[in-house]
């Protein structure tokens, strides 16, 4: 499995293709984890925890990783809850991000051990989401609680 991309090249396939994603939508007793982003894109938003998918790696995996990198959470990947496109004028990279994201529902054992990484400045249990919460976030949040 590759782990690295080197910088230059993944900002040249970033610039011309879709980048392969996974979100995970954390539940635990009816409430959903979502961390304040820090980065571009969706900077200042509560999203789910995820990230691009490594070569070699089965979705399952990505989404389990991303979550227990994101959280520090050990998860239990329940099932995938569909797939979706988000397209962001403000990358990482000073230009448009594309992304193609299968989602993944998650439950997990240790929901207290919170531990953000450098994607979050916070992480929230959310039983009703914040109001300016994006189309995306409040989709799949609704198909993993019901």
């Amino acid at each position: 499995m590759m782990n690295h991309i080197p910088l230059p090249t993944y900002k040249k396939i970033h610039a011309l293709m879709p980048i392969p994603c996974v979100d995970v939508v954390i539940v635990h007793d009816g409430a959903v984890l979502l961390g304040l982003r820090l980065n571009k894109p969706a900077e200042g938003v509560y999203w789910f925890p995820g990230g691009r998918v490594q070569k070699g790696e089965t979705l399952a995996a990505a989404a389990k990783r991303k979550a227990e990198e994101e959280t520090g959470l050990t998860v239990k990947i329940v099932r995938q809850l569909g797939t979706e496109e988000t397209m962001f004028p403000d990358g990482p990279f000073d230009g448009p991000t594309h992304t193609i994201n299968v989602v993944f529902l998650a439950t997990c054992k240790n929901p207290t051990n919170l531990k953000a990484d450098s994607q979050n400045s916070d992480l929230k249990w959310f039983t009703k989401l914040p109001k300016n919460s994006p189309g995306y976030v409040k989709k799949f949040t609704k198909l993993a609680l019901t």
